[in-house]
C-alpha cells in the first residue's frame, strides 16, 4: 500500500543494508519511522513492544528475524527459535512462520529467500481476500464498521479486515468507514485512520461504546474484523472488543464477517477456550500518549488505578460469525459451529 504515494510495506528486507526494515507503529501517527536491524533481539523486541504488530506482520517478522539468525548464528538456532516463540503467545501466524523457517533451515535452503517466500505467500493470500470480501460487502451496503487495525500495517500489504474495503475504493465505490478508536492502545484511532487518510478513503473515528448506538440508529450496513487466531470449529480470537460487536450485530440483524489468512487458522486448536489470551500491563490502561499543542510527543497518566485487567483479545464464537474470509474462499461457521 502506500505512503505519501510511495509503496511501503509493514516490514520487508532491505537488500542494500542486509537488514530487516520495518514501519515503527509505535512512532505513528504522530511520526513515519522506518526502523531497520541486523539483530535479531531488536524484532524479537518489536514484536514484544508491538512496533511490529498485526498477525500476519508478526509472524513476517519472527520469518525474517530468523533469517539474520540463520545467516549469523546458526549453531544458536534452537535458542532462537524459542526466543521467537515466546514473543506473542495468541497470534497462531507466529507459530507458522516460525515452523516455515525451521524446515527451510533443516533442508539449508537460503534464509532470506525462504523467509521472503513466507511474506510473499501472506501478502498474495491478503489480495486474495480482498477481492472475497468486497464481493461480500458490495452486497450488504457501503457503510462499514471495523475495530482494531486490520489494514496493511498488520497484515504486511493489503491488510485482511480493510483489504476489501481498499479493493471497492480501487473500484471507484464510495465506501464509509466507522473506526472504533480500540482501547487501550487506540490501534483504531491511530493506525486504521492513519491508512485510510492515506488511501482517501472516507472514515469517521468513534469511541467503542458507540458502536451500539450507531447500530440502533441503522448507520452500520456490515462489520468486519480481522483475527488473530481462529480454532478448528470456527471461533475467532481477535481484539479486545470484537465480542461484543459480534453480540450487538446479531442483536440488530447486521452481518459480521472476519478477514483472515488460513496461515490465522489454528487446527491444533479445537476451540476459542483452548485459545491463550495475552494479559498486557497495566500501563497500557493508565497511560495514553499524544503531541501536545507544540508538536512534542508526550506520555500522561489518566489513572492511579492500582488493580488493572489487560486482556489483549477476546473469542467471538462461531455462532456468531457470518463469514470467515480467506484466501480460498468463504466460510461460515455459524451455520456447522459446534463444540
Amino acid at each position: 500500500m502506500r505512503v505519501q504515494g510511495r509503496h511501503l510495506r509493514a516490514v520487508d528486507w532491505d537488500a542494500r543494508k542486509q537488514a530487516v526494515v520495518w514501519i515503527d507503529q509505535n512512532a505513528l501517527p504522530f511520526r513515519f519511522v522506518l526502523r531497520h536491524t541486523r539483530d535479531p533481539e531488536e524484532v524479537a523486541r518489536a514484536i514484544e513492544t508491538m512496533s511490529v504488530r498485526g498477525a500476519p506482520t508478526i509472524g513476517a517478522a519472527a520469518a525474517l528475524g530468523l533469517a539474520l539468525v540463520w545467516q549469523h548464528m546458526p549453531a544458536q538456532w534452537e535458542k532462537w527459535k524459542q526466543r521467537f516463540l515466546r514473543t506473542r503467545p495468541t497470534a497462531v501466524n507466529l507459530f507458522h512462520a516460525v515452523a516455515w523457517m525451521d524446515a527451510g533451515f533443516q533442508a539449508r535452503e537460503d534464509p532470506v529467500a525462504r523467509a521472503m517466500a513466507w511474506l510473499e505467500r501472506e501478502v498474495a493470500a491478503h489480495k486474495a481476500i480482498g477481492e472475497h470480501a468486497a464481493a461480500l460487502l458490495a452486497r450488504a451496503g457501503n457503510r462499514i464498521l471495523t475495530h482494531c487495525n486490520a489494514g496493511w500495517l498488520a497484515a504486511v500489504d493489503w491488510g485482511t479486515a480493510l483489504a476489501g474495503i481498499y479493493r471497492l475504493h480501487a473500484e471507484g465505490e464510495q465506501v464509509h468507514v466507522w473506526v472504533n478508536e480500540t482501547r487501550p492502545r487506540g490501534q483504531g484511532a491511530r493506525l486504521t485512520v492513519w491508512e485510510l487518510a492515506q488511501e482517501g478513503i472516507a472514515h469517521t473515528l468513534q469511541v467503542d461504546a458507540a458502536a451500539a448506538a450507531l447500530m440502533r440508529a441503522g448507520e452500520v450496513d456490515a462489520v468486519i474484523v480481522g483475527a488473530d487466531r481462529i480454532a478448528r470449529n470456527g471461533d475467532v480470537a481477535n481484539k479486545i472488543g470484537t465480542y461484543m460487536l459480534a453480540v450487538l450485530a446479531q442483536a440488530h440483524g447486521i452481518p459480521f464477517y472476519v478477514a483472515a489468512p488460513t496461515s490465522t487458522m489454528d487446527d491444533n486448536c479445537p476451540h476459542g477456550e483452548a485459545i491463550p489470551i495475552e494479559m498486557r500491563a497495566k500501563e497500557e490502561l493508565c497511560m495514553v500518549e499524544g503531541v501536545d499543542e507544540e508538536g512534542i510527543v508526550q506520555r500522561v497518566r489518566i489513572s492511579q488505578a492500582e488493580h488493572v485487567r489487560n486482556p489483549a483479545f477476546d473469542v467471538t464464537p462461531c455462532a456468531l460469525i457470518d463469514a470467515i474470509i480467506t484466501e480460498q474462499g468463504i466460510w461460515r461457521p455459524s451455520s456447522s459451529c459446534s463444540r
